[in-house]
């Protein structure tokens, strides 16, 4: 993984085989910032994404382990009770030109993985929600 930063503007360059998050979180580390808006593309496996079901309150998650292109990756950067949080979403391209997402749990760069952070330094916190049934985010 390798980036560069130029004012608020991060571009992340994650290689084959290393962990989408584990890589953006050490970004996070790096730089310090405490929030961002997150997008990208290039290509998973190994995924792990969920449908929130409202009236249920929980995920249904499964697993992709082949290869899939990364139409969308979006998302943003905050604080989970306490700790750095990236929420993340995608919308991947199956080799049929269909397409399947959800939420991202977790995910490895099948070949690149392309991210842009638009960083800012406030600071949102994620709380849980009863009613939801998920941490939401709280603005003071």
């Amino acid at each position: 993984m390798k980036y560069v930063k130029e004012g608020n503007l991060v571009f992340v360059v994650i290689d084959k085989g290393e962990d989408l998050f584990s890589s953006l979180y050490k970004v996070q580390s790096e730089l310090g910032f405490l929030g961002a808006q997150v997008s990208g593309i290039g290509a998973l496996k190994d995924i792990e994404i969920g449908f929130f079901h409202c009236d249920e309150k929980n995920y249904d998650r499964t697993t992709i382990e082949s290869e899939k292109e990364l139409l969308a990756l979006n998302g943003n950067f905050t604080f989970n009770e306490g700790k750095p949080f990236y929420h993340l979403h995608t919308v991947l391209g199956n080799e049929d030109y269909t397409t399947s997402g959800g939420h991202l749990f977790s995910a490895t760069v099948a070949v690149t993985c392309e991210v842009y952070l638009q960083v800012h330094n406030i600071r949102i916190e994620r709380k849980p929600n009863t009613e939801i049934g998920l941490n939401l985010c709280e603005l003071c």
